[in-house]
């Protein structure tokens, strides 16, 4: 199980990996808002390769239910409080690397606005796909399925590190990579503290749909 989902990581990253080198290729321009449509069309095809090593080797090959995910009820008081903390933590991250990549010229992820769309069509598709679909699908794959299989092999702390590395490996992007990688550890840490993969996934999609709201309310719903 666990080598099925390195396998689908190395298998993503290559994947964009060689639909970048295409695009350059071919004269794309990933840069212009055709191109970054194009290229967020291809890194969401490529996340919809999390699914399948999740329900073959998660649910149908070892009859496990959708709680052996993590996808059970979490403690509500214990939830809210450690989500609000850990949202918090998420913030103060975003601005002390928001200042590391201003002042070194790090480069970040792209803008979704030329990829959903100015106005507010465009920033309801950003909220459901990177407030919802996302979510969803990445907290299943790497901290139910993958960090949950390594923790059971190698213990917690080496779960929750390689899940974590490999969650920053998948986005690809070296100005972002390493703060990409402490956001996964901690949504591993709060799967661990609650014992459900709810918490992750709401605080996942709440940190992704600000993000969404501010980029949109930075440049003016047109």
């Amino acid at each position: 199980m666990v080598a099925a989902g390195v396998a689908t990581v190395v298998l993503m990253a290559g994947g964009l990996v060689a639909l970048v080198g295409a695009a350059l290729i071919l004269g794309v321009d990933i840069g212009n808002q055709q191109g970054q449509q194009w290229l967020a069309l291809a890194v969401l095809g490529l996340e919809a390769l999390m699914i399948p090593p999740v329900w073959w080797w998660g649910l149908r090959k070892h009859g496990a239910k959708a709680a052996a995910l993590g996808l059970r009820p979490a403690p509500v008081v214990r939830s809210a409080a450690l989500i609000g903390l850990a949202l918090a933590a998420l913030l103060a991250l975003n601005v002390g690397w928001s200042w590391i990549m201003e002042r070194y010229g790090l480069a970040g992820q792209p803008d979704l606005v030329p990829i959903f769309g100015e106005g507010l069509a465009g920033m309801l598709a950003a909220l459901l796909v990177a407030g919802v679909v996302a979510p969803l699908a990445e907290e299943l794959f790497f901290r139910g399925f993958l960090f949950a299989g390594l923790r059971d092999r190698w213990g917690l702390v080496a779960g929750l590190w390689v899940s974590s590395i490999l969650f920053g490996v998948v986005h690809l992007i070296p100005g972002v990579m390493l703060p990409i990688v402490l956001m996964g550890a901690l949504f591993a840490w709060l799967y661990q503290a609650t014992g459900s993969l709810w918490p992750p996934i709401l605080l996942h999609g709440l940190y992704n749909a600000l993000a969404v709201i501010g980029l949109y309310a930075a440049q003016g719903l047109q």
